[in-house]
């Protein structure tokens, strides 16, 4: 096998690699008609308008009597811990929309991972008044039936949440990964080109030659009367 051979079956098996590689394509559907690029916007614009409205409720509702910033007197405890959570979860949620939009997979790192906290939580206070609602709560069956049924219904909301945009982060990395494919086949390419240079095949006397175990022939000498 020549080395121009040796060339091509390798090319020939980097393009049989790439087009297995590009068989594989990521699932794009989040639910409906939706993709999950769209769904992701949608869930951070949702939350960020949520957080919003439940922080603007909180500011101005007459229900809430606790004192503090909302009343004109100092800023209390809860009123730092209500901020704070408002802020960390419309920042994560901005966060959200710009990675989606932009395709950036890193931005939607930090709204997996305070959502995954969110929903740890929630978790605990589930289990919390299964074992402890009626007795250490003091919740009536109604109360303590509606407050399972709110609490199950906004962590599986939640769960499917992270679930679309975890698998919409997998989908941005491994399409890049796939893009990157053609530069390193490319760069492979020439590399082996330039390693393995790409020589003649020996003539079929000098093969014939080899075979009987005899050298190559030689030219004659000159004669007497050439060589003065």
């Amino acid at each position: 096998m020549s080395a121009g051979d040796l060339v091509s079956l390798i090319q020939g098996l980097l393009q049989s690699r790439n087009c297995h590689k590009m068989e594989v394509s990521p699932e794009n559907s989040c639910c409906f008609c939706l993709t999950l690029r769209s769904g992701t916007i949608l869930i951070g614009i949702g939350n960020c308008l949520l957080y919003l409205s439940m922080f603007t409720w909180y500011l101005t509702s007459s229900t809430i009597d606790t004192g503090g910033l909302r009343d004109g007197l100092d800023v209390t405890s809860l009123d730092i811990s209500i901020f704070s959570i408002f802020f960390v979860k419309t920042l994560v949620n901005i966060l959200l929309v710009v990675g989606a939009v932009k395709r950036i997979p890193s931005l939607t790192l930090p709204w997996l991972c305070a959502n995954a906290v969110s929903m740890m939580i929630a978790m605990v206070f589930i289990g919390f008044t299964i074992l402890f609602g009626t007795t250490k709560l003091n919740l009536n069956y109604n109360e303590y039936v509606t407050s399972l049924i709110i609490m199950g219904m906004v962590t599986g909301i939640n769960l499917f949440c992270w679930i679309v945009v975890f698998t919409f982060r997998n989908n941005l990395i491994m399409e890049a990964q796939i893009e990157r494919i053609p530069s390193e086949m490319a760069v492979n390419n020439q590399q082996s080109s330039t390693l393995i240079p790409n020589t003649s095949p020996p003539s079929y006397n000098e093969i014939e030659g080899y075979k009987e175990g005899k050298p190559p022939p030689e030219d004659s000498p000159p004669e007497y009367e050439e060589a003065v």
